[in-house]
C-alpha cells in the first residue's frame, strides 16, 4: 500500500528524515510514534505531496508518488492537527464548501456528506456555526471534512490534541470503524494509550529514523532490558541533573521520568534512597519495557531530535 525506501529530507543542513524506510499494509491502522521533532509531521507532509524530499523512492497504491501525485491525492485525506475549516460558516456550509473545491460530483458529494455526518455524529448541529462547537465537536468536523472524497487512506496528525477524555474516546472509536470499512489509517500521536488502543502496527521514529517497528505484541514481548523506569512527581530539571550526577546509572528523561540502567534490588534501593534524600517524590516504578510507554522512553531517551 505505502512503500518508502531510503527517504532523505533536509532543512538546510539539518536532517529531518535520515534515509528512512517503511512499509504500511493495506487495511491496517498504523501508528507513527515519536517525540517532538522526530520527523513524523515531515513524513506525513511528504506522503501528501505538501513537502518535497531530497532522496529516496515512495509509492502509494503501487504508484510512484511524484509521477502520480494527483491520482494518489484523490484517494487520500489528511486530517491535520490544526483545525482546517471556517469558523464563521455552519457545519453543513463547511462540508459543502470543502466538497465543492474538490470538484466532487453533486450526487456523490451528497452521499459522502451524509456518510461523514453520520460517522462523526454531527447530524444535530448541521446548522450550527462552527465557532460555537465544543473542542471535541470541532475535531469531529475536521475528520468529517477528511471523509468527503471517501478516501482509501486517511492520515491523522495528532487529531485529539486539547480535547477531553470522552471526546477522545469517541474519535478513537470513529477511527477504529474505518478499519472495518477496509480503509488504511496512518496515525501520529504522542499519547501512547491511543496507539495501544487502535493500532495494529507501530513504528517508533526518533531523529528522523525508524528505531523499532512491528505489532505491539511483538515489540513488547521480544524486548529484553535491564532498565527500570522511575516515574516521579514533576521536579525542576536542575535538581534532577544533580541527582544523576550523584548516581551515574540514572539517566534523566524528563521532569517526570528517570531511567535506571540496571534492575537489581540493590541498584533500585540505592536510587530510591538517593531520591528520598533529595526530596524527589516517586510516583511509580516499572521494570523493563512492560508497556509501550516504557519501551518508547527506553528507545528515544538518547539523542532526542530537534527537527
Amino acid at each position: 500500500m505505502i512503500k518508502i525506501q531510503n527517504l532523505l529530507k533536509k532543512y538546510d543542513k539539518k536532517v529531518a528524515l535520515n534515509h528512512l524506510s517503511l512499509e504500511i499494509k493495506a487495511g491496517t491502522i498504523f501508528g507513527l510514534l515519536g517525540p517532538n521533532g522526530a520527523g513524523k509531521t515531515t513524513l506525513i507532509s511528504i506522503l501528501n505531496g505538501l513537502t518535497k524530499y531530497d532522496e529516496g523512492t515512495l509509492s502509494v497504491f503501487d504508484l510512484p508518488l511524484n509521477e502520480n501525485l494527483h491520482a494518489i491525492r484523490k484517494r487520500c485525506a489528511l486530517v491535520p492537527q490544526s483545525l482546517a475549516f471556517y469558523e464563521n460558516l455552519t457545519v453543513i456550509e463547511n462540508l459543502r464548501f470543502f466538497g465543492g473545491i474538490q470538484n466532487i460530483p453533486a450526487e456523490t458529494l451528497k452521499k459522502n456528506i451524509d456518510y461523514a455526518v453520520e460517522t462523526n455524529r454531527l447530524g444535530s448541529m448541521l446548522k450550527q456555526r462552527s465557532s460555537t462547537l465544543s473542542g471535541g465537536q470541532k475535531r469531529r468536523l475536521n475528520i468529517a471534512i477528511g471523509l468527503l472524497n471517501d478516501p482509501d487512506i486517511l492520515f491523522f496528525d495528532e487529531p485529539t490534541v486539547g480535547i477531553d477524555p470522552e471526546s477522545r474516546n469517541e474519535i478513537l472509536e470513529t477511527i477504529l470503524s474505518f478499519k472495518r470499512e477496509n480503509k488504511t489509517v496512518v496515525y501520529t500521536s504522542h499519547y501512547m494509550p491511543e496507539i495501544e488502543k487502535i493500532c495494529d502496527e507501530v513504528a517508533i521514529i526518533n531523529a528522523g529514523e525508524i528505531i523499532r517497528q512491528g505489532t505491539l505484541e511483538s515489540m513488547l514481548r521480544n524486548d529484553e532490558t535491564d532498565q527500570v523506569v522511575i516515574e516521579i512527581y514533576e521536579t525542576p530539571l536542575p535538581e534532577l541533573q544533580a541527582v544523576c550526577e550523584k548516581m551515574p546509572s540514572l539517566r534523566l528523561i524528563s521532569e517526570t521520568n528517570l531511567m535506571l540502567e540496571g534492575n537489581s534490588s540493590q541498584q533500585v534501593s540505592e536510587a530510591l534512597t538517593l531520591l528520598e534524600s533529595l526530596s524527589v517524590a516517586v510516583r511509580n516504578i516499572r521494570y523493563g519495557t512492560t508497556t509501550l510507554e516504557s519501551l518508547f522512553i527506553s528507545l528515544t531517551s538518547k539523542g532526542r531530535a530537534d527537527v
